[in-house]
């Protein structure tokens, strides 16, 4: 039998259900049974139909029947568990899938006795129960019962219970199953912290990933929307929500780090040398001075790597995981972690594959204690100890150093008692961080549901969507993602604010996030809208300016930019843009008057001078022009610089300067057309195409 036989048996039962063809859908779960050869299924298919055929007589008898619909739900909840049933049957008929491998290496272990109840013995393996909880069919009545007595045993260790949440968050996500689901939704309120948070993580992710299942049980829903009524589960709830955005940044994140941030610190760096020539004085006397001579841009303004690095720290401080790529390559390096249930182990030094050098390395425990890491990167480090203890704690030099150093940054922090807020959101930050890297580097991640990949705005789902429905939680999660750069999300949540929740400060955002995307029409929108309800804001009147010169709407933009100028009657930047809208607007003689008072405001400003360069150009003033232009050349030229200035030497009559100017100007991206951007302003300056094309020749003969 192909494996994919019955998987289209599978798709046509549940499209069925979806549409509500349930006698449909019992005759593909019928073939589905026969298929599998499991008679049972096959048995209970054929009694299913048999009620529902009884119910159908009935209701074309016209016979009344209060419970027909609740009868009538009933029947489609079981065929849609039927299904699961099958869906696992058929999985396990695939001896190469990494389920069926895992519950057959199980089975082998653990000999006749391997149902669930036998794994939650005191002598079974954490890793064992694990495994026997994820991989487990959908529990009994009796299993459930027992389940629930394991979670309350006082006597068992609760790195085991954390184990069992993570686990039956994992099997009910692959297979959903009701009961793996109400163990969920049992712990969501527990006192303990860990269980909580792993039981809530957990609970949203199967809600996500089975939201049109969980419809079918309006008990556990009724109990969700009763749990909203508990003081802080919505609070929790938002700031489950805010991590799992947050967890979206993490490409993004890795990607700037590798691209952005480690190659400039590295270039800064580079005479920074970690060896034992280089004591811990020195070493910080060298990182103080970076820190204290950051790199500028030409007009003064700070770098981007300035910009990247303070996006960073505040990304670092909100909860971003800044560790992902950092311990990538050691996810794969260690056989650790091509075992599930370590990828979800609560960090401990107690845990039974952790190296002994690890238990006795303190510079691993301050490490381990004080970084901001999830409990899979812990453990890397764990898997690190004994290239870390190579030489002893006492016997390296450099390690002393370090050790000296962690000392101090933890010097105080341990007799700070953590809020219980705080203790929470660590919390939740380390487990979904390792969940996530979980659904990213497994070697075996395709045989489990990515949660990640889904829509993780908890709201779309009911009943979420009616415990938490005010104006102010959608414009926290909005301001958020806003504040992560993730403009279409934000863009989303904003416009589901409601009309009275749509302040100025709203529309303002709204707009940026359009102008983000490239919608420049939206974004005018948004910013007039923005302007009538906080005139005179000089942010909106910025960006109101900015998308009229988007459009090359000058006239527009000029007419705002002066009323930014009653705002800031002394702004070199707004006196320069309302020059540079006169020029567009061939209003030369308005524009001069312009720049000649942001030249007087900021005489230092280069800007001002090439502005003031360039209008001379335009309007023939070649004296004047090639005056500005000697004055830039002496101070650290661009490219540009040396092409305009070599227009003025040419229309001032200097062809011989204006060809060693541009000689400077020429490089590799505008070697083959080199006066294509500025061709039509020399051609109505006077110079003829056959000029043009002579100094492009006269440029590739050698000096």
């Amino acid at each position: 039998m192909k494996t994919s036989t019955y998987q289209y048996l599978l798709r046509d039962a549940r499209k069925a259900l979806e549409s509500r063809q349930l006698l449909l859908a019992l005759d593909s779960l019928k073939g589905m049974s026969g298929l599998l050869k499991d008679w049972r299924a096959q048995d209970e298919a054929e009694a299913l139909t048999a009620a529902y055929q009884s119910l159908l007589d009935y209701f074309a008898k016209g016979v009344a029947d209060p419970e027909r619909e609740k009868m009538y739900r009933g029947f489609v909840r079981r065929a849609y568990e039927l299904s699961d049933v099958l869906e696992r049957v058929g999985e396990l008929t695939d001896e190469t899938a990494y389920y069926t491998i895992c519950l057959n290496t199980l089975k082998n272990l653990k000999g006749d006795d391997c149902s669930l109840t036998a794994f939650l013995r005191a002598d079974a393996s954490a890793r064992n129960l694990f495994d026997a909880v994820w991989l487990s069919a959908a529990w009994t009545v009796g299993e459930e019962n027992a389940v629930a007595d394991f979670m309350m045993d006082d006597a068992v260790d609760p790195c085991r219970k954390s184990l069992m949440l993570s686990a039956a968050t994992l099997g009910a996500m692959r297979f959903f199953d009701i009961a793996k689901y109400r163990l969920l939704l049992d712990h969501a309120l527990s006192p303990n912290v860990r269980l909580r948070v792993r039981a809530l993580v957990g609970l949203v992710f199967v809600h996500i990933t089975h939201a049109d299942r969980i419809a079918l049980y309006p008990e556990v829903e009724a109990r969700l929307q009763m749990m909203a009524d508990v003081d802080g589960f919505v609070h929790e709830i938002e700031l489950l929500q805010m991590q799992l955005f947050l967890s979206l940044e993490t490409k993004r994140i890795e990607k700037s780090l590798q691209e952005e941030i480690i190659p400039r610190m590295m270039k800064r760096m580079k005479d920074l040398r970690l060896d034992r020539s280089l004591g811990m004085d020195e070493l910080k006397e060298k990182l103080s001075e970076i820190e204290l001579n950051p790199e500028w841009e030409d007009d003064g303004t700070a770098s981007k790597f300035t910009e990247y690095m303070n996006e960073f720290v505040e990304l670092q401080r909100r909860g971003a995981d800044m560790y992902m790529s950092s311990f990538k390559m050691l996810k794969g390096r260690f056989p650790f972690f091509n075992v599930v249930a370590n990828w979800f182990w609560p960090f401990t030094l107690d845990h039974p594959d952790v190296p002994a050098a690890a238990k006795d390395s303190q510079l691993l425990k301050i490490l381990v204690s004080n970084a901001g890491l999830c409990d899979s990167d812990k453990y890397s480090f764990c898997l690190m100890a004994e290239h870390l203890t190579a030489q002893g704690d006492a016997g390296n030099p450099l390690q002393q150093q370090m050790l000296e150093a962690m000392k101090e940054m933890h010097a105080g922090n341990e007799e700070t008692p953590t809020a219980p807020e705080d203790e929470f959101k660590d919390e939740l930050r380390s487990y979904v961080q390792g969940f996530y890297r979980f659904c990213t580097l497994f070697i075996h991640r395709e045989g489990f549901v990515n949660p990640f990949q889904r829509n993780l705005f908890i709201i779309d789902y009911a009943p979420f969507n009616h415990i938490v429905t005010d104006d102010g939680f959608m414009l926290r999660m909005a301001n958020f993602v806003f504040k992560d750069k993730s403009y279409a999300l934000a863009l989303d949540l904003y416009g589901r604010l409601s009309a009275d929740a749509q302040t100025a400060e709203v529309w303002q955002r709204t707009g940026f996030c359009h102008e983000q995307a490239g919608h420049v029409e939206q974004a005018l929108a948004c910013y007039e809208r923005a302007n009538i309800l906080k005139p005179s804001s000089a942010w909106t009147l910025r960006r109101l300016a900015a998308c009229h010169r988007l459009q090359e709407d000058y006239a527009s933009a000029l007419r705002t930019y002066d009323e930014l100028a009653e705002i800031y009657p002394e702004d070199v930047a707004i006196a320069l843009r309302q020059a540079e809208c006169l020029i567009h607007l061939s209003r030369y003689d308005e524009a001069f008057k312009f720049l000649f008072k942001a030249d007087y405001l900021s005489p230092d400003s280069s800007n001002a001078e090439r502005a003031l360069a360039w209008c001379s150009l335009l309007t023939a003033k070649y004296e004047q022009a090639e005056r500005y232009y000697q004055k830039i050349l002496s101070n650290k030229p661009t490219s540009e610089d040396y092409l305009n200035a070599g227009h003025a030497a040419w229309l001032g009559g200097n062809p011989a300067e204006a060809l060693t100017r541009y000689r400077k100007a020429l490089t590799e991206e505008n070697k083959e057309d080199f006066f294509a951007d500025d061709k039509e302003m020399l051609l109505k300056a006077g110079l003829t195409a056959d000029e043009l094309a002579m100094m492009t020749d006269a440029l590739q003969l050698n000096k």
